[in-house]
């Protein structure tokens, strides 16, 4: 393994970014009325919304990909309030129309599976992956707009779901692929449940299939939880109790034990997913090598020069850990219909495809 993971990595350096060329899914935001006046916003307070494009092939009417959109997350006030004025927290900053690639894209030769069906993007605005359910503002004097923050993402999605449901057909859905990328992928992770239970009957095919979402709950190199550390903070902060996968909470011993916050975690609420499930992710993703593992060799950065030995076996450790994860993670990885593809590319998100 030391020689393959050597060559992945310096292949993995000559990767060249590729940004979709399709047309671009336009915004919807939500009136007042079904989102501000119940609660239902942003960090900042302002209206959630997502960008989409509805299909005009009749027989893909019913069809539809749910792709919640990533960003990573804030975890403390102070990292909150100042994600609250950007468009990652707040409807003010959104763009008015937004371009996607891999399962998004509208390009048929690029994404023949996908392209033509209702493809909607999720967009996230509240730092925690849909899943904070705080009732009480926090007061937030950094914060443009009103000087409080909210933690209500578990209730953006719902408001989100539910304006598609009256709106725009999802009502009347008979297939459904739910996804996303990064945070979304986690999101993906925590509410494939959740989702698939605020569908219509008339749905007969769903699948969740999240991409680059797999965070380890791991030490970095040095030995310090701070990932683990941090997402702890963003449960608690935000009472993510109200919005991560119930089972889970519930084999933990309920939302107030001690071990609940663990249903953060990619690979808890995975254990207790009952949607099928396609797994999306790089075994040494990159992400996760600079903000997780916090791993210092200077090879993942392109200088040119191949890992040392030292490196490589690092590098394979973790990839073990994140097999060991995958694996044993409950009954849902052996479950018949499930399945993923992990590679050993040192990327992150390749999927929504960025890079190639």
């Amino acid at each position: 393994m030391l020689n393959q993971l050597q060559w992945v990595f310096l292949a993995g350096c000559t990767a060249a970014a590729v940004f979709p060329t399709a047309a671009a899914l336009d915004l919807y935001l939500l009136p007042n009325a079904t989102s501000v006046d119940i609660g239902a916003v942003c960090l900042d307070g302002s209206a959630p919304g997502y960008y989409a494009t509805f299909t005009n092939v009749s027989e893909l009417s019913t069809s539809w990909v749910l792709y919640f959109k990533g960003g990573g997350w804030c975890y403390d006030e102070s990292a909150c309030a100042k994600r609250s004025n950007s468009e990652l927290g707040s409807s003010h900053f959104f763009p008015k129309t937004f371009k996607f690639g891999g399962i998004m894209d509208a390009d048929p030769k690029v994404n023949p599976d996908f392209a033509n069906f209702n493809r909607v993007v999720l967009w996230y605005c509240d730092g925690a992956s849909f899943s904070g359910n705080a009732d009480a503002p926090v007061p937030s004097p950094k914060t443009i707009h009103g000087g409080q923050m909210y933690f209500r993402g578990r209730r953006v999605l719902d408001a989100l779901l539910q304006d598609l449901l009256d709106n725009h057909g999802l009502d009347k859905a008979t297939e459904v692929l739910l996804s996303g990328g990064s945070a979304g992928g986690l999101s993906t992770f925590l509410h494939a449940d959740y989702v698939r239970s605020q569908l219509p009957a008339s749905v007969k095919k769903f699948k969740a299939a999240p991409v680059s979402g797999f965070f380890l709950l791991h030490d970095t190199a040095a030995g310090v939880p701070q990932y683990p550390n941090n997402m702890h903070n963003v449960f608690k902060m935000q009472n993510s109790s109200g919005g991560v996968n119930a089972k889970c909470l519930q084999a933990m011993g309920g939302p107030a034990a001690p071990e609940a916050w663990k249903c953060i975690f990619a690979n808890y609420s995975y254990a207790h997913t009952e949607s099928p499930i396609f797994v999306i992710n790089s075994a040494v993703d990159s992400w996760q090598m600079g903000n997780v593992y916090d791993f210092k060799a200077s090879c993942i950065s392109c200088p040119g020069s191949k890992c040392s030995s030292t490196a490589v076996t690092d590098l394979n450790a973790y990839e073990s850990a994140f097999i060991k994860d995958l694996q044993t993670s409950g009954d849902t990885y052996t479950s018949p219909g499930n399945g993923g593809f992990i590679d050993p590319c040192l990327e992150h998100v390749a999927a929504q495809g960025m890079f190639v």
